[in-house]
């Protein structure tokens, strides 16, 4: 609940008085913190790892970056493009489509990207990315750790990024 509620202030202190309009719906792991944070070019970055980490050191990371006044990329395209800088940044990867749909309205894509030896981390690296296209700007939500990939962290990867999405007061009733 205190994850939802400092998502919810990050809305509110960014955009509004109030949560209206379209907005991000994300929660964090309470063992979670805010690690980055950028505003540049009418794009928001954030990164959120735990506690205990370091950024220069991470073995989970959470990354959240909103492209305010959206991009003109559809959904495909924006995975598209960065499955194309993933494959620059290591030369043995391989991709999974998660799941294509309809939120709200809004169209989302998710996909597993996934990297031998990572030229950033110089670690093994798995990332489960979520785009989604909203009228007012375009979201991609990122849940990555580095290590051997396992089925119970692709699971969890998975079920973290169901529950994010994109709510408008415009078109719904918004928590």
């Amino acid at each position: 609940m205190k994850a939802l509620l400092f998502i919810v202030f990050i809305s509110i202190s960014l955009f509004s008085r109030e949560l209206k309009y379209e907005n991000l719906l994300q929660t964090f792991p309470k063992d979670y913190k805010l690690a980055y944070k950028k505003m540049q070019n009418n794009i928001s970055f954030y990164e959120f790892i735990p506690k205990n980490e370091e950024l220069e050191n991470w073995t989970q990371m959470i990354t959240t970056n909103i492209y305010h006044r959206n991009i003109g990329y559809s959904v495909d395209e924006f995975i598209e493009a960065m499955k194309v800088a993933w494959k620059k940044s290591c030369k043995e990867s391989f991709f999974k489509d998660i799941d294509g749909s309809k939120e709200n309205g809004y169209t989302t894509k998710t996909i597993m990207l996934h990297c031998k030896l990572s030229q950033v981390t110089n670690k093994e690296e798995t990332t489960y990315l979520k785009a989604i296209k909203g009228r007012d700007s375009f979201y991609s939500v990122q849940k990555a750790f580095t290590g051997k990939f396992s089925k119970e962290k692709e699971k969890n990867s998975i079920e973290y990024l169901k529950n994010v999405k994109v709510c408008d007061s415009r078109l719904f009733t918004c928590p």
